[in-house]
């Protein structure tokens, strides 16, 4: 059980830092950082799937 919380935590964390890094690289740089973009969002349906299977 929190094994599966720790792991919902790190794709979270994990998802998010990735936006950043996007914000960040369109902020300064104005261009998308794709790679990251992707892994966001792949890293998202992860955790959304694990959020509401049961």
């Amino acid at each position: 059980m929190k094994f599966r919380i720790l792991i919902k935590f790190l794709i979270i964390i994990l998802s998010l830092g990735c936006f950043f890094v996007v914000y960040l690289m369109y902020s300064k740089l104005s261009f998308i950082d794709t790679p990251y973009l992707y892994g966001g969002i792949i890293l998202m349906l992860i955790w959304l799937l694990l959020h509401f299977k049961k």
